[in-house]
């Protein structure tokens, strides 16, 4: 008998955990209550984001029979403080923004005011129609939106808010984005690489690959003349260029049909193929317009011109390596992948900078010899001392000739320049 009792008990321990096994609650009916407390309480205190968030938790789904029965409650709250907070911040232009300093857009929808949602989205995309990040948020959202479980899940936020109609125009506004984003990125491609930059930058690298070895007047003007290019320009173009194909391929993750995707992946392919063909057939010896012929030529897997190009390059770098540009020669060995050659390079331009450090220091040294020499002739020294006195005599004719302040100011800085 005992043994029977027992068994009966385990049945009943394990028999009531079973009538919950298939309801996933949110929270329990004591959870539900606290976050609506604590959401009255954070709202008195003017912690009104944190506030409408806990509404919002107090709304969820419980388990227990009978429901939440805070939830309409809570619902009520939030929409009160979201549509109060939502006008405002609509008012002060503050449409769209994550976190505590909340837009327009996140205080109605916290809210249930959801046409008004709708409407203040659409107004930041159209201040900013080029973000594509609020882009992408705004395709699932009205994509979601136009979904018919989207009205049927919150029948209660739309008795208590108000009916909801999703406004016509909006989702086909979103959905342009993408492909005039990509339009807009294409047609700017000449006016962001324009043929007077590639002009500029090809000279720039002439210059650097014609500087003999140790001339530092030669060096000096080539930096004199990179840092006016760079005043010029602003920024990298080719980077810049790199970026815009990015950026449009990014758009294509957006569009929703198919076909209109692939068609632009093909548009954009096209366009990326046309500026390799672009940089190497008119800058083909210039290293860094070819680094970029060959990232596209790769991409796109056009073996041919990749060939061609290769060829190209090759020649280049054995006539650099002839002419002891041993930068220049690594550097398009780099771009072939002729890793022997390049290294071969490298070893030649490191004996290159080491003699050079060689041949100064015999410079320096034969320099000291011959002021040594100067400095310990009596003569010379003699010499020296008469052209001082004969500059101070000067300088004492000039003081009798001016009296201004400004003139006397100059003869003191010049004898002070002088040592007298």
């Amino acid at each position: 008998m005992k043994r029977i009792v027992n068994t009966g008990l385990a049945w009943l321990l394990f028999a009531a955990p079973l009538g919950y096994a298939d309801c996933a609650a949110d929270l329990s009916v004591a959870d539900a209550q606290k976050a609506y407390k604590d959401g009255t309480t954070l709202e008195a205190q003017g912690q009104l984001w944190d506030a409408i968030n806990k509404y919002e938790i107090a709304q969820g789904y419980v388990c227990e029979d009978g429901g939440n029965p805070i939830a309409k409650q809570a619902l009520s709250k939030a929409i009160a403080l979201g549509s109060k907070q939502g006008a405002l911040q609509e008012q002060k232009g503050n449409l769209f923004k994550d976190g505590k300093a909340a837009g327009a857009f996140q205080w109605y929808e916290k809210g249930a005011k959801f046409s008004s949602a709708d409407k203040v989205l659409i107004a930041a995309l159209k201040k900013n129609p080029t973000d594509i990040q609020l882009s992408a948020f705004a395709q699932e959202h009205f994509k979601n939106r136009a979904d018919e479980s989207f009205k049927s899940n919150r029948q209660t936020a739309l008795e208590l808010a108000g009916d909801y109609t999703l406004d016509a125009a909006f989702d086909p506004y979103v959905v342009s984005l993408p492909p005039s984003n990509i339009a807009r990125l294409l047609d700017s491609y000449q006016a962001v690489l324009p043929d007077a930059y590639l002009q500029s930058l090809a000279k720039l690298e002439q210059q650097n690959d014609a500087i003999k070895p140790g001339d530092i007047a030669a060096a000096m003007n080539v930096q004199q003349a990179a840092t006016q290019f760079q005043k010029q320009w602003k920024t990298d173009r080719i980077e810049d260029i790199e970026d815009l194909f990015s950026d449009a391929q990014a758009w294509t993750q957006q569009i929703r049909d198919y076909k209109q995707a692939e068609a632009l992946r093909s548009k954009i392919d096209q366009a990326r193929l046309s500026h390799a063909d672009r940089l190497s057939k008119s800058y083909n010896s210039t290293v860094k317009l070819l680094e970029s012929a060959f990232l596209f030529y790769r991409q796109l897997d056009k073996e041919a011109q990749l060939k061609a190009l290769e060829q190209k390059a090759s020649a280049y770098a054995d006539q650099a390596m002839a002419a002891a540009h041993y930068e220049r020669a690594g550097n398009l060995y780099r771009l072939i992948n002729d890793y022997e050659k390049e290294q071969q390079a490298r070893a030649k331009l490191d004996e290159q900078t080491e003699q050079l450090a060689k041949d100064a220091q015999m410079g320096s040294a034969a320099q000291i010899a011959e002021m040594q020499k100067m400095y310990s002739d009596p003569k010379k020294i003699q010499e020296l001392q008469k052209q001082a006195q004969e500059m101070q005599k000067q300088i004492q004719a000039q003081q009798h000739k001016g009296t201004s302040t400004e003139y006397q100011k100059e003869t003191d800085d010049l004898e002070d320049e002088l040592g007298l």
